[in-house]
């Protein structure tokens, strides 16, 4: 995320002196290199396969770790409720590898330009 999008960079900058147009600009280039290094690097997918605002049925026994229940929650499943968020999960997920002798710590090595 780092090397395609500068997420990183973006995240740490102090922005309250920008413009909004400013920000919107620099969010606009950050969400497409953010996108591409994710789609390259893990195959993410919908936890729920319905969309946001349709109604579900949550049978006992449903994986509590991928699906929270909100709102005025009591008794026990099965519950019927409305999708707030599909939620997200990663089907498959490639990392780069380190290369021997280099510091795992270091996210983006610093940059200098040699005159």
């Amino acid at each position: 995320f780092q090397k395609e999008g500068r997420l990183l960079d973006f995240l740490m900058e102090d922005i309250s002196a920008y413009s909004d147009a400013e920000v919107g600009a620099a969010a606009r280039e950050l969400h497409a290199g953010c996108r591409k290094a994710l789609l390259e690097r893990a195959a993410p997918e919908p936890v729920l396969s319905e969309s946001e605002g349709a109604e579900v049925t949550l049978p006992e026994g449903f994986d509590a770790s991928a699906i929270r229940v909100v709102g005025e929650v009591s008794g026990r499943a099965p519950f019927r409720g409305v999708v707030r968020h599909r939620g997200w999960r990663v089907r498959e997920l490639r990392l780069p590898t380190v290369p021997p002798g280099a510091d795992p710590a270091v996210i983006a090595p610093a940059e200098v330009e040699l005159k």
